[in-house]
């Protein structure tokens, strides 16, 4: 929590009541006055980055696990990023589970990236097992950056810049921090109307569907894989079939899936239908051909579905990710398991 003399430092807060400047539960500097201490430095000119970081599935936490246990998440969060954060910045509450990081220091690319890499991957505020009792947690989050005045020259125009950010972080699969950089991201919109919901995703699959009667099966099904890549994002998709056979489709050639993987497939998958699991370090510590599995082929995120029906095995569907430790949402896993019933349609018309 911070204290008075933390505040006072700064002009914006020299007549503050520290009482109505702090949020209640984390102690980190209250909503209007993070946002007015903003602000008040681009009205001065005083140069400075701004992160606003994101929770990950902070309402899962709160659905599962209830909401005392969703308040020391994040009290803790916002301790450790106060500590974190230190003499050179401050820490604020944005909203229910996003906090605001305003830091004083170089602010160039390289700069940021080191100052909040570290923030990632120190272990004291994301990317770390949070335990309460007998709760457990692995906790991450997604942040977006930019810089006054490099990034932005005005207050407005700075925030934009940090949600077109925090808004790519999250289309690249969360656990993950984006940096603004113009040419990579000026053009994001982000109060344009989705058009990648769940609906309209499957419309456009099953449309793909359709008309298979007059197209080969194994193009159909790499048209699929395709549209799901490039929907989510995601470095590779792939379909296996119980021969070996593989069809994908992906960004990163030399990590493609080979028929001899059916068999750690299974291992790994288990008796799951559908295994998406967040932290593969788990799996590997468990099993060593998994543990090579993944290692070889520089997969930080996996999701596995089995085609199958009461009777036959028809293969494996992979999500895979090697960028960023992704984390898997209600949305991946629903995608997913269509796409398994899609498949299971395809060949069985075939058949």
């Amino acid at each position: 929590m911070y204290k008075l003399e933390d505040l006072t430092k700064y002009d914006y807060f020299k007549d503050v009541d520290i009482d109505y400047a702090l949020d209640s539960l984390t102690g980190v500097v209250a909503r209007g006055y993070i946002l007015g201490f903003a602000k008040h430095l681009v009205e001065n000119k005083i140069p400075f980055m701004m992160g606003i970081m994101d929770i990950d599935n902070f309402k899962l936490v709160n659905d599962n696990y209830g909401h005392k246990f969703g308040d020391e998440c994040l009290k803790s969060i916002g301790t450790n990023l106060i500590n974190y954060v230190g003499s050179n910045g401050l820490v604020g509450r944005y909203g229910g589970d996003e906090f605001i990081i305003i830091h004083f220091g170089p602010n160039d690319y390289q700069s940021v990236h080191t100052y909040i890499s570290d923030l990632y991957n120190n272990g004291t505020v994301v990317r770390r097992r949070l335990k309460f009792g007998k709760v457990e947690f692995y906790i991450t989050s997604t942040t977006g950056c930019a810089s006054f005045p490099k990034d932005s020259d005005n207050y407005d125009d700075l925030f934009l810049t940090v949600d077109k950010a925090l808004y790519r972080g999250k289309t690249k699969g969360r656990n993950c921090f984006i940096i603004y950089v113009e040419e990579k991201h000026k053009n994001i919109d982000v109060h344009k109307k989705e058009d990648s919901s769940l609906a309209i995703i499957f419309k456009n699959l099953f449309n793909m569907i359709n008309d298979f009667h007059n197209t080969d099966v194994d193009g159909v099904i790499k048209n699929i894989m395709e549209y799901v890549c490039n929907t989510l994002q995601l470095s590779q998709v792939s379909f296996v079939s119980p021969e070996g056979n593989v069809i994908s489709s992906g960004t990163n050639g030399e990590h493609q899936i080979d028929g001899s993987c059916i068999d750690i497939l299974g291992k790994i998958s288990g008796d799951d239908e559908v295994f998406a699991p967040l932290e593969l370090r788990t799996l590997k510590n468990k099993d060593k051909k998994a543990a090579k599995f993944i290692d070889d082929r520089k997969v930080l995120a996996l999701a596995i579905s089995k085609v199958k029906s009461y009777k036959y095995f028809y293969g494996f569907i992979l999500f895979f990710e090697t960028k960023i430790e992704r984390i898997w949402q209600e949305k991946d896993v629903a995608l997913l398991m269509y796409v398994d019933r899609l498949i299971y349609i395809l060949i069985n018309e075939r058949k």
